[in-house]
């Protein structure tokens, strides 16, 4: 067919050709038709004219005329002239029918008798615009002529391109077929090639003993399946079937199908088992070309029994992983019923069980202990109380011998034990394990699980033993921390809780946000009662005494910190109840003879500082105790809870400590209460015998009081104020006088003051800066002349407060008999000044005194906003308490009050 398409492209240029050029010659011919009669129409037209000038009329020749320009004009007449489509030559050729009328009018008038000169001019007119006529013909003639000869040259030239171009399309198509012929032959060949390769190989395929089989990875069709597979998943005809369908029994492709893991070149290796045989295969899947075709062959090897004990391997591991859990749980949870609960959690989720139990025996009856039920539900924990225990008398002798119980299936025991599979089957229990438990060679109970996986019965019944003996270990390990727990919490002999409970107690009610009463007791001449009595009245004496407190504070709790001391804490204790309370159990000791105790007692709103309150009713209890010891100068020491600090009594050992800087000086901010800025400070000492520990003073101060060692620590803070103001001033720091507080013993010294002026002195350090806080109860002691002593202080050039002023010691006369520069209210007023009247009114009084005598005056003790707004309404103006800022150590009271 390409061959003929030359020829034939040829014959229809020629065709074509002719035809255009027998279209050109007729129009040719038409043009040369309408030139020939535009002439004919000017000769006629010159002839008839003749004749009319020669009287000669010829009226048909005019006819002849008339119809010829129509037809030139129209195209439409007997003659067969075409219409030239011209704008030039139909104009001129209009142009020329009008003068023509005008010839015929001419005419006509001549013929009437005028004379022929206007029909003589009118036809020289008509003749040049005829030969103009006859020119525009012929030039749109000569214009057609050209144009057909290059519509002539421009098809010639096309059909000759067109002629190569399918000329050059022949060529390269042969050529292509050519080609294709090659591939074609090439094709079959690989075919054949191919085929006998498949041929080949088929017959390794079939003889090797792993399943094997290729399939199309875009339809899934199976196109071949060794001799090992088709016998295994039972494949007769191949033709059709589905690879999912025969190998996986399945409707549609497999989800985990890896077709489009496989790579070109590349093996893909995975593991699976397969649901039709049951077996666990290793499979290795490429892309390879089948029978011309892409497809995707896939070897099986069947490893089911490495498998197996690979997944043995890891229950194996898994199981110890969980018994380390559930040891570590039983051993590090402090609630051995807690523990045991997540054992049975673990254990029944590892086993994928139902539920998982302990049962105890108690008087051969059966008792559920605890129970783990799967998906979090809660059976009923009473379906095994009270079941007999013969109901398992099948059981007993395997646990006698330390053995386990393993019923895979529940329905073979329907009929030869129906009551034990009523007592299982009633339950929903289709398969179950236990292990007994034993405590001294006698069945306690068992540990059980219902329901688990089938997969690892075999397995279950060692790790159940396992567990049970570090159970059996975690009960007896709970037992005996409960009898330590007994040993380190309570005391004997009181019932009371002792000093580590007491430790504990106060650190978690520290942050309590309830209010609190705090009673400190310490039994009045206990080491003479074991003189005299001996050690077992004194313990009854103790006894006696926890039985009092008991009765007056019931509900509370109650601590023996020391061997005479006892604590009682009273937390949400209204104050009025505690108060009254406290008064109650004052009245019962005073009432008895032998039986007599020192009681300090204090009351908190809230808790910002327990052991500062602790240590206040301490204080209090202090006092108390002082009171006993001066009306029974006979009695042996004094002995304060502070005995387990005896050994800074040494005077060397409390140097030693100084040295070492275990003693500490905190400061305590005095505020303006109009601006509340700091303008003062009061230093107080801390013991801190390690890092962890810091000890108030009431657990020494009484202490080195009575073996006058305290004067040490009062120098000590006193150098440590002057250098701690030398420091500052050398800063730049904006410095405020700092009160210092003295001991008896220290301010009994003959030259107190000349000691104070001199460490002034050495450390550059003016006595205005520092105010000397005396007690108002050192009045009373006969060795010291405190109205003496005040004036030598102050004229030394320092500042006296005097101190505790509202307390049972404080006297109005003060006022008036000794010259001082400050009075700190004590907080046992200021605790009551927002809602008594009474000691607003008192308080009011005393600020108006002192303003009238020059004496500031500082309210201790501020705890609440309510309190400083009565203080302030009351007229004070200075103000110190835990409101404003607790005691802190030097270097934090520099950096929050000493920034400007």
């Amino acid at each position: 067919m390409q061959k003929k398409i030359i020829p034939i492209t040829l014959a229809a240029a020629l065709l074509i050709s002719s035809f255009l050029s027998l279209v050109s010659i007729s129009h040719l011919q038409g043009n040369a038709r309408i030139i020939n009669y535009t002439g004919v129409v000017r000769g006629a037209t010159q002839r008839l004219v003749k004749q009319e000038l020669n009287n000669t009329p010829n009226d048909g020749l005019m006819e002849q005329i008339d119809a010829i320009i129509e037809e030139l004009l129209t195209g439409e007449g007997e003659n067969g002239l075409a219409r030239l489509n011209d704008p030039g030559y139909l104009k001129l050729a209009a142009q020329m029918k009008e003068d023509w009328q005008q010839i015929r009018q001419q005419i006509y008038q001549v013929r009437g008798g005028n004379a022929p000169d206007e029909l003589f001019a009118a036809s020289e007119r008509f003749f040049e615009l005829a030969d103009q006529v006859v020119s525009a013909a012929e030039k749109y003639t000569e214009g057609r002529v050209l144009m057909a000869q290059k519509s002539l040259s421009l098809l010639t030239g096309a059909f000759i391109l067109l002629a190569v171009a399918l000329s050059v399309h022949t060529s390269r198509q042969s050529a292509r077929q050519k080609a294709l012929a090659q591939a074609e032959e090439a094709n079959k060949r690989r075919s054949e090639y191919l085929s006998r390769m498949s041929e080949a190989l088929r017959a390794p395929m079939n003889d090797i003993s792993e399943l094997m089989y290729v399939a199309d990875p875009e339809t899934y069709e199976l196109l071949f399946i060794n001799d090992a597979g088709r016998e295994t998943f039972g494949v007769d005809v191949l033709a059709g079937q589905k690879c999912y369908r025969v190998l996986q029994n399945a409707d549609a492709p497999c989800s985990f199908c890896t077709n489009h893991f496989l790579k070109d070149g590349e093996t893909y290796t995975w593991e699976y088992t397969n649901p039709v045989t049951g077996r666990h295969y290793l499979l290795k899947d490429r892309l390879i070309e089948w029978d011309g075709r892409p497809a995707r062959m896939e070897i099986a090897f069947d490893n089911t029994k490495s498998e197996c004990e690979k997944l043995q391997l890891k229950f194996t591991l898994d199981a110890e992983k969980m018994i380390t859990e559930c040891v570590r749980t039983l051993y590090q949870e402090n609630e051995l019923k807690s523990a045991v609960s997540q054992m049975l959690e673990r254990l029944g989720s590892f086993l994928s069980a139902g539920r998982a139990y302990i049962i105890s025996i108690q008087e051969d009856s059966l008792c559920e202990a605890i129970q783990w039920v799967s998906g979090g539900t809660q059976a009923d924990a009473a379906r095994r109380h009270n079941v007999p225990l013969s109901t398992i008398r099948r059981w007993l002798p395997s646990f006698d011998q330390r053995g386990c119980i393993v019923i895979e299936d529940v329905e073979t025991l329907k009929d030869s034990d129906p009551v034990e599979y009523e007592f299982l089957h009633s339950q929903s229990i289709h398969s179950l394990v236990a292990a007994p438990m034993e405590m001294d060679g006698t069945l306690t109970g068992y540990l059980g699980v219902d329901n688990p996986s089938p997969d690892h019965m075999s397995n279950i019944a060692p790790l159940l033993q396992t567990l049970c003996y570090f159970l059996m270990l975690a009960w007896r390990h709970a037992q005996s921390q409960k009898q330590l727990s007994q040993l380190s919490y309570y005391d004997k002999l009181t019932s009371f809780y002792n000093r580590n409970r007491y430790i504990e107690d106060t650190k978690d009610l520290s942050t309590a946000e309830v209010s609190v009463g705090i009673v400190y007791l310490d039994v009045n001449g206990l080491k003479d009662i074991n003189d005299q009595h001996g050690h077992a009245y004194g313990d009854e004496v103790l006894a006696e005494c926890a039985r009092r407190m008991k009765h007056a504070f019931p509900g509370a709790n109650f601590y023996r910190i020391g061997g005479d001391e006892f604590v009682i804490i009273c937390p949400g204790l209204e104050k009025e109840l505690f108060e009254s309370r406290t008064l109650d159990l004052k009245a019962q000791f005073r009432a008895d003879p032998i039986c007599r105790a020192a009681i300090g007692s204090r009351w908190s709103e809230k808790i910002d500082d327990l052991n500062q309150i602790i240590a206040e009713a301490d204080a209090r209890m202090y006092e108390d105790k002082k009171i006993f010891y001066r009306t029974h100068p006979a009695s042996n020491r004094y002995r304060h809870h502070s005995d387990e600090l005896l050994y800074l009594a040494d005077p060397g050992v409390l140097q030693e400590e100084i040295r070492q800087n275990r003693f500490v000086v905190y400061l305590q901010p005095k505020i303006s209460c109009p601006d509340r800025r700091a303008v003062g400070a009061e230093a107080l000492i801390r013991y801190q015998p390690r890092p962890d520990a810091l000890v108030l003073p009431g657990n020494f101060l009484p202490l080195l009081e009575e073996t006058g060692a305290v004067s040490q620590i009062d120098f000590f803070v006193f150098q440590f104020v002057c250098s701690r103001l030398k420091h500052w001033m050398e800063q730049g720091k904006a410095v405020f006088p700092v009160s210092v507080n003295f001991s008896r013993c220290s301010l009994a010294q003959p030259l107190f003051v000349e000691q104070l002026t001199e460490i002034c002195d050495s450390s550059g350090i003016s006595p205005e800066l520092l105010e000397i806080e005396i007690t108002e109860s050192l009045r009373e002691v006969e060795e010291l002349d405190i109205r003496a002593l005040i004036i030598k202080i102050r004229g030394a050039g320092f500042s006296v407060a005097i101190d505790d002023f509202g307390t049972e010691y404080a006297n109005l006369a003060l006022l008036s008999s000794v010259e001082f520069d400050v009075l700190k209210l004590d907080k046992s007023m200021v605790s009551d000044v927002a809602h008594n009247p009474r000691t607003r009114a008192i308080v009011g009084s005393i600020a108006e005194i002192c303003g009238k005598l020059g004496i500031r005056m500082v309210a201790e003790g501020i705890e609440t906003e309510e309190q400083m707004a009565a203080l302030n309404a009351c007229g004070v103006r200075l103000a110190q308490g835990f409101l404003f800022g607790k005691p802190v150590c030097a270097g934090q009271f520099e950096k929050t009050y000493l920034q400007q």
